[in-house]
């Protein structure tokens, strides 16, 4: 009888260890399907709009070019001196209203490319 009770005990606590662990890795799987997914795109800025909250990038896919238009926001950061005619390298996200939000934008060299 003791026996018996020990086992269930020890059973019903080993159930309770299983699932309390298993429910925080759930929780991380739910808020990583959340977060948006960060790309990078090299390419050729066509535009800074006036006040440099905006600018675009022709991106090539295969043998055409493909113009980007990205958000300059507050965690922008910027690496060289990006405008109209140089090469960029844009690390970027899409927002909750599906505009593409810079995170970084570094000028590409002609050492760095």
């Amino acid at each position: 009888m003791i026996r018996r009770f020990l086992m269930v005990t020890s059973l019903a606590g080993f159930i309770f260890a299983v699932s309390a662990h298993a429910q925080p890795a759930y929780q991380n799987a739910q808020s990583d399907q959340q977060s948006p997914k960060v790309q990078t795109v090299t390419g050729k800025v066509t535009q800074v709009e006036t006040g440099g909250k905006a600018f675009s990038v022709d991106v090539a896919q295969g043998n055409e070019k493909k113009p980007m238009r990205f958000i300059v926001g507050k965690e922008t950061t910027v690496q060289g001196h990006v405008a109209a005619g140089s090469m960029a390298s844009v690390d970027y996200q899409a927002d909750a209203s599906g505009q593409l939000v810079a995170l970084s934008v570094k000028e590409q060299t002609a050492q760095s490319q």
